[in-house]
């Protein structure tokens, strides 16, 4: 593994930590676009946040190995059926930038960059 990738996956296990990342992630994505709230209308919270975590590390094995491809597709699949938008995408990482940049105590511009371009690999797949 790259420095980069272990500065990624050392910044996201810190901010784990807290316990309180993805409930953080979900308030500010909620708040990002009018569009996004009804998206989540019925959604199982406790559930979505498990989804969420899977999400988070197969884009991370995505963006180091380029294993996973096809999981990365079936995820996009699903939210083009729930008539979400690359704009959407955007949005996400916005909310995860920024509920990382909370719980983890040595978030930085340069991990920002590196968060940025980790997760890039796998949106670029889903758009």
């Amino acid at each position: 593994m790259d420095s980069s990738f272990d500065q990624v996956v050392a910044s996201y296990h810190r901010a784990r930590q807290t316990g309180q990342l993805f409930d953080t992630f979900y308030n500010l994505f909620l708040t990002k676009s009018p569009e996004i709230p009804p998206m989540f209308a019925r959604t199982d919270f406790p559930h979505q946040k498990l989804m969420l975590r899977e999400s988070i590390l197969e884009m991370l094995v995505f963006a180091q190995t380029g294993l996973g491809g096809d999981e990365i597709q079936r995820l996009a699949e699903r939210h083009r059926q729930l008539n979400v938008r690359p704009v959407h995408y955007e949005l996400w990482l916005d909310a995860l930038r920024e509920a990382l940049a909370t719980h983890d105590p040595e978030y930085s511009e340069e991990l920002d960059l590196l968060w940025r371009n980790t997760m890039r690999k796998g949106m670029e797949l889903m758009a």
